[in-house]
């Protein structure tokens, strides 16, 4: 069978779209701007958590302090790889956001604590805090009561942190540590009161909010749960 350039440029241009495609069906994402007090509800959390409206922003934001640790977690335990965006202030000195979380007692996590000129990854597990699990470095220039914007990047046996636009810290080598190949995400911090705000998680296999596919909208505008989203996708 011969074909002609005609033909062989529209099967090209159809080959295109239908990458177009696939790709567009794998990238979907989660989106939380926290607008509505229903978005809450598909988060588990421990300890104090609820939306306030931020004074600098002027809108609505996820708002955790507590005594001892206080944990928000989101997702499935069977996710892998995903990308996490977000903004954080923290109010009074620490922010941190969990990966590959199973529980709040068990996760990987990323902080910075400018009172301590510190940032790091560490591990909870079973209950117990390893902070020597990668090399440390300094507040990074993250101020307390600033906001800023993060991006974290878990792929394979890698967790890569951006802040600003700017990668920070060497990438945590995730093979090291057994029962952390795959888990949840969310946000923790210990005695402290920290502000979270639009958060986007994408990824493989993370379920789209209502929408076109890959499309940021927000849960809580369109009054929806996590039992129904895990239904619709399923």
């Amino acid at each position: 069978m011969s074909y002609n350039l005609k033909n062989l440029g529209f099967i090209a241009f159809i080959g295109f779209i239908l990458v177009l495609f696939f790709h567009a069906e794998l990238a979907l994402s989660l989106y939380f701007d926290f607008e509505n007090n229903d978005q809450l509800k598909q988060w588990e959390t421990v300890g104090t958590w609820k939306i306030v409206k931020d004074d600098d922003k002027k809108s609505n934001v996820l708002s955790g302090e507590g005594t001892n640790e206080v944990c928000a977690l989101v997702g499935e335990k069977d996710w892998k790889d995903y990308t996490i965006e977000f903004e954080a202030n923290g109010q009074t000195d620490e922010i941190s956001v969990v990966f590959r979380g199973q529980n709040s007692d068990n996760y990987l996590s990323f902080m910075i604590a400018p009172s301590l000129n510190l940032s790091e990854f560490f591990k909870k597990e079973g209950g117990a805090f390893d902070e020597n699990i990668s090399q440390k470095g300094d507040s990074l220039g993250v101020k307390i009561q600033q906001w800023n914007k993060y991006k974290v990047i878990v792929q394979n046996d890698k967790a890569t942190v951006f802040l600003n636009g700017k990668e920070v810290l060497k990438p945590l080598e995730i093979g090291n540590f057994k029962g952390f190949e795959k888990g949840r995400i969310g946000f923790r911090q210990w005695s402290d009161k920290a502000y979270y705000d639009n958060v986007l998680i994408t990824g493989p296999g993370i379920p789209r909010t209502l929408g076109e596919p890959g499309a940021v909208k927000s849960i809580g505008k369109l009054s929806i749960t996590w039992a129904k989203i895990k239904k619709i996708n399923n």
